[in-house]
């Protein structure tokens, strides 16, 4: 689970990692943008349900383990994602491990209690404008779950992802301080290029905030983030952002900020690029009855090869609702732009999905969402047309609890795409998943 978490931390080509992140895909870490993120999710274990409080712990000097394993099956009818389909099974195997070195009980506690209603993340800027009585402790926390995976049909597939996740929280007196670093290494559908491949992601934040007052904060945050693929023809990229935020209390569960971001990405081929933004954002917290973050801005953004400056709008939208205790709605919408993995393009990313969670026992629950996302490409050089992409998702899962620390899923996911350029695509997954934590 990432313990640092900002408002931008993987700009560029990460729009369906968002999602993820954002709950239409249920995970808890960030993919990579172009992977299938559907096929991914239920596949990596470092994103496992809840883990319970033990009465006897497993430690190693300073340190609280918590080892998982994640099993899951899944049979999808079009594993490249394109207009002629090929259909096969995939098998994943994913043992985990993760050591916590301090406060290991407030983040059990926080894990508990966020489940569906996590909107902020456990992360200094998320904190800050709590009282300092609700920081966590100083946290060290290590994970690392190599990924095996397996194709019935077309061997060659086959491939060794590996997860790597290193975050520290050091909340002193007014000031919290955040670090973390993130290496991931998976092959998987490349939805935009139509092909699977490896990606490689290599992920750096520092992050601080300051309480001056108890009305008032300052959140500071610098990101880098570098993607690297194995495909001839896909444009990889390193991206150095940073924002920084003025926090202002209206009411302890009402927090106003205004914010300044600019980013260089480095893309290679005389595309680099700067941007700047400015947002006004909009927190708020009712107990565990109703949560939401929110900002909206503008982006200019220019171009290293003479291409004239542009400006867009931008915006960012997670809400929760819990009108009962076992059911949960959720909210998500963004805007932003950034580099195309296809040479000679950026992107502006506009979504929104709407989720349901249901409890239907204490061991039972039932998942239900829906999403719209369309990709406007424009080139950034000359002779290369524009074109859309709109896609429409849905997913359906019901999870159990089948023991203590055994927990399954049985789930269906639908992404079809309308292209202007690359046709009309449609993959269907359904999958059953087991994961065990201690």
């Amino acid at each position: 689970m990432s313990l640092i978490r900002g408002s931008r931390p993987y700009a560029g080509r990460n729009w369906f990692s968002l999602l993820a992140a954002l709950g239409f895909l249920k995970t808890g870490t960030d993919a990579v943008a172009q992977n299938q993120a559907a096929a991914n999710t239920t596949g990596d274990a470092s994103t496992a349900s809840t883990l319970d409080k033990l009465p006897v712990e497993l430690t190693l000097g300073p340190l609280t383990l918590h080892p998982r394993v994640d099993a899951s099956f899944t049979a999808d009818d079009n594993i490249l994602f394109t207009t002629k389909p090929v259909a096969d099974t995939i098998w994943k195997f994913q043992p985990a491990l993760q050591a916590v070195m301090g406060d290991d009980a407030s983040l059990i506690v926080y894990r508990d209690q966020n489940t569906s209603m996590n909107v902020f993340g456990l992360t200094p800027g998320s904190l800050i404008v709590q009282p300092p009585e609700a920081w966590p402790g100083k946290l060290l926390v290590v994970d690392y779950s190599p990924r095996f995976v397996f194709y019935d049909a077309h061997s060659e597939n086959n491939s060794i992802d590996e997860f790597a996740h290193l975050s520290m929280l050091w909340p002193v007196s007014r000031l919290i301080l955040g670090f973390q670093q993130t290496y991931e290494l998976q092959t998987g559908t490349i939805i935009e290029a139509s092909r699977l491949g490896t990606t490689e992601t290599i992920a750096t934040t520092l992050a601080l905030a300051y309480q001056f007052g108890e009305k008032t904060s300052l959140e500071s945050d610098f990101h880098r983030i570098g993607l690297n693929y194995d495909q001839a023809g896909l444009t990889g990229y390193t991206e150095y952002n940073t924002e920084d935020w003025l926090n202002y209390q209206l009411t302890p569960d009402l927090p106003v900020s205004v914010g300044v971001l600019a980013g260089y990405d480095e893309v290679g081929d005389n595309q680099d690029q700067t941007y700047e933004q400015v947002r006004a954002r909009v927190r708020y917290i009712f107990t565990q009855k109703m949560a939401f973050d929110a900002s909206v801005g503008g982006e200019l953004r220019q171009y290293e090869n003479g291409k004239g400056d542009t400006f867009s709008p931008v915006f960012s939208l997670a809400a929760a609702y819990r009108p009962a205790e076992r059911t949960t709605l959720s909210l998500t919408g963004y805007r932003q732009q950034s580099a195309s993995i296809i040479n000679g393009y950026n992107y502006a990313s506009t979504g929104a999905s709407l989720g349901l969670q249901q409890g239907i026992t204490d061991r039972f629950t039932a998942d239900v969402s829906v999403g719209y996302y369309v990709l406007d490409y424009t080139s950034v050089v000359s002779n290369v047309p524009s074109r859309a992409d709109d896609y429409y998702t849905a997913r359906l899962s019901l999870d159990v609890k089948i023991l203590r620390h055994l927990n399954g899923q049985v789930y269906y996911n639908l992404i079809s795409i309308q292209s202007s350029g690359g046709g009309d695509r449609e993959d269907n997954q359904i999958g059953v998943n087991l994961t065990w934590g201690y």
